[in-house]
């Protein structure tokens, strides 16, 4: 057994909880590859491939098509055999293995809702799955349909010859139902973000391991916020498997190990402690220690690159937006709210927020860095309330970002009816001619 893969085995033993990450080099280990354009792609979707010149699933998935009849033809074909039909295998039972009796959950941006239907149902999917539907007006914009026996009626009919537009998915008023994956209508299963946002908050500062999944470098989606996590966190470590690409940046190089293989070999040895051929690399050796010099240099240097919270806003509809700490005072803490629900602070002086709600309430937040004087890292405000920002002047540092959308402008008067005992404050931070 090399050393390697006698700590990364011994990390996972360790571990108070596992947070698994996966991506597309999962899912081709499972038999789904949404970019080849192969035997299997001509097979399921038939006279489709040549009609629209399909290259790929992916392709199908997001292809326009020019009737609703051709598009959910696509669609029940791929996710009949790749979904509904899907049964685990192998690779499942061992990462199962893997995981044991730990708290666990899975982060992924897969849509093929796998590790559901291997029973693994602590899980975020961050671009939805396909065998959920959602409405497309504004009237159920919440709304998610689970589509597991409508595509099984739409495939059937379509084997037929018999499929028409009245099989279509479709509200009780004729609106349109489409898949609930990335998109303009794709809505964040909000349970999923709860519990995820419970995961993180109770193990993030204890023995962590993320185990990475076919995640290359590039995909920076669950990569760069997973390894941000693993460098606020002394305790954590950081496991990725990826057949010839893998990356570790230096700042977690010392507690990171890389599994150079197929997900399944890399399994195998992590199971067994035995050689099956992967290359494997890291840990890296610790750096040396820095003086408090260099220390106080180093964070002069970073913190011209990176303010204490890095915001990583989406950039498609309904998705999440991530808020990382990277500062070694304030480690690393992970936010994953819908876009636009969320008020977070970078730097700058402690500021005090004053909100006002539509049913009268008055209440003060005071965000900083300093928990002494009762200052927080972020909040949340309900929709329709007013916010004024003031700068606390007094510890010079905490607040200088806010992130939100639809800035509403009250009418002074108005809000004066309303919080009489709040004029003078009011006062201050409205201005009559707006």
């Amino acid at each position: 057994m090399t050393s390697s893969l006698k700590t990364a085995q011994e990390w996972l033993n360790n571990a108070d909880a596992i947070l698994i990450t996966a991506s597309n080099g999962f899912s081709i280990s499972e038999g789904l590859n949404l970019f080849a354009d192969n035997e299997a792609l001509h097979g399921i979707l038939g006279d489709l491939v040549e009609k629209y010149h399909l290259s790929s699933i992916l392709m199908a998935l997001s292809y326009n098509y020019p009737n609703a009849l051709d598009q959910w033809r696509a669609y029940s074909r791929i996710i009949y055999y790749y979904g509904i039909e899907y049964q685990p295998g192998s690779l499942m039972t061992k990462l199962k293995e893997i995981i044991n009796d730990k708290p666990f959950f899975i982060w992924t941006s897969n849509i093929d809702h796998y590790f559901v239907l291997a029973g693994l149902t602590n899980i975020l999917e961050i671009e939805g799955n396909w065998l959920e539907g959602i409405y497309t007006t504004n009237d159920h914009k919440h709304k998610i349909v689970n589509l597991t026996n409508i595509i099984k009626e739409i495939h059937q009919k379509d084997q037929q010859g018999t499929l028409t537009e009245a099989d279509l998915p479709k509200d009780k008023d004729g609106s349109p139902i489409t898949l609930n994956i990335a998109g303009d209508n794709f809505q964040m299963n909000q349970q999923q973000v709860i519990n995820f946002t419970d995961f993180i908050t109770q193990y993030q500062e204890k023995k962590i391991v993320v185990l990475e999944l076919g995640i290359g470098p590039h995909n920076q989606i669950l990569k760069a916020p997973s390894m941000q996590l693993v460098a606020g966190n002394p305790q954590s470590h950081y496991i990725t498997i990826n057949k010839g690409q893998v990356m570790i940046p230096k700042a977690i190089a010392d507690r990171a190990i890389g599994f150079s293989s197929t997900i399944e070999t890399a399994f195998d040895e992590l199971i067994t402690g035995k050689d099956y051929g992967a290359k494997i690399d890291g840990p890296a050796k610790p750096q040396p220690e820095l003086t408090p010099e260099q220390k106080a240099e180093q964070e002069k240097v970073l913190q011209q690159f990176y303010p204490h919270y890095m915001v990583n806003r989406s950039v498609r509809p309904n998705q999440l937006t991530l808020y990382l700490t990277v500062d070694h005072d304030h480690p690393s803490y992970l936010h994953l709210v819908p876009e636009g629900q969320s008020w977070m602070y970078s730097l700058g002086d402690a500021t005090i927020a004053h909100c006002f709600t539509q049913d009268g309430t008055y209440y003060q937040v005071r965000l900083g860095l300093n928990k002494e004087r009762g200052e927080v890292h972020g909040f949340y405000i309900d929709t329709g309330t007013f916010v004024a920002f003031e700068n606390a002047n007094d510890s010079g540092a905490g607040f200088s970002q806010i992130s939100g959308t639809n800035i509403l402008v009250p009418k002074t008067q108005e809000l004066i009816k309303l919080f009489p005992e709040q004029k003078e404050i009011i006062q201050k931070f409205t201005a009559d001619n707006l």
